[in-house]
């Protein structure tokens, strides 16, 4: 198990299993690997883009880097949680709970 509490933003590198991107309603789902430096798969996880959005991103000359921008961004943003939730104290994340907040566990 991955102790989230000593990595870095920049411990993890991404790989998009394009085979599997799916439209759902509104939305194209993006299958991502996410991996530790050491190579070990940390999480998958599934990143959302509006349909009409990655339309007009796919008109673009320089499509594939801008949605590896934001594929990489989101991303971040789900490891930095990460990190963040497994920083906080037990008795933290039961008061954040209890007061009615979301849930972060």
């Amino acid at each position: 198990m991955m102790d989230w509490s000593t990595c870095k933003l920049e411990d993890f590198s991404l790989e998009v299993d394009v085979e599997e991107i799916q439209e759902i309603g509104q939305r194209q789902m993006f299958p991502v690997r996410v991996f530790y430096k050491d190579g070990s798969l940390a999480f998958l996880t599934s990143v959302p883009i509006r349909s009409e959005f990655y339309l007009q991103l796919r008109q673009r000359e320089d499509w594939k880097e801008k949605l590896m921008t934001i594929l990489n961004q989101r991303v971040k943003n789900e490891i930095a949680e990460k990190i963040r939730c497994q920083q906080m104290a037990i008795d933290d994340k039961l008061e954040f709970m209890e007061s009615g907040r979301n849930t972060i566990v």
